[in-house]
This record gives C-alpha cells, structure tokens and sequence, in this order.
C-alpha cells in the first residue's frame, strides 16, 4: 500500500468546512489523525488527511476534489506521497 499526506485548502468557506470534509473523508478511510509506532495517535494540523491505499496519487487527488467541492467550492488539493513519517508539536488524540 501507498502513503498518502492530503493537504485540503477552501477559499472564503465557512468555519466548519474542513470538520465537514474531515468528517466525509473518514468515510473513506482518509484520516485526519496518525499514529506513532508506539500505537499512540496524534491529530494532524487542519485540512491535513492521511491515506493508505493502493490508488495512483492523481487518482486520490481527483477523488478528495470531488468530494470536497460538495462541500464549498474554491479547494485546492495537494497529495504526497509519503515513505516515512516524522512530526513534533501534534496534539495526542486521548486513549479510546
């Protein structure tokens, strides 16, 4: 499977889009949290997703733009491919 970083970015969209589109892409199995290899998870910065999948990068772009345009239009969308990840600074999603 491929690493995907999916960063989603709304022009003059009201305050909640982007809790809307995180929302939606869970549905997808896009998340807007990671998990560190010691199990613990971390939210990423806002309109930041994370997927594993085995799509092409274009067709992870075309899909996250299609469904974030039914939520407000003017969106950008940059998808990465990711070998490795590192943060610092991540809230710590509480222990479920």
């Amino acid at each position: 499977m491929i690493n995907y970083i999916i960063h989603v970015s709304f022009t003059d969209a009201a305050a909640d889009s982007i809790v809307r589109l995180s929302h939606e892409l869970s549905k997808y199995n896009i998340a807007a949290g990671v998990k560190a290899d010691d199990g613990r998870a971390y939210h990423l910065p806002p309109g930041t997703f994370i997927y594993h999948g085995n799509e092409t990068i274009n067709e992870v772009r075309d899909a996250v733009h299609r469904l974030a345009e039914t939520i407000h239009t003017g969106v950008s969308v940059l998808v990465t491919e990711a070998a490795s990840l590192s943060w610092s600074g991540l809230r710590e999603l509480p222990a479920a």
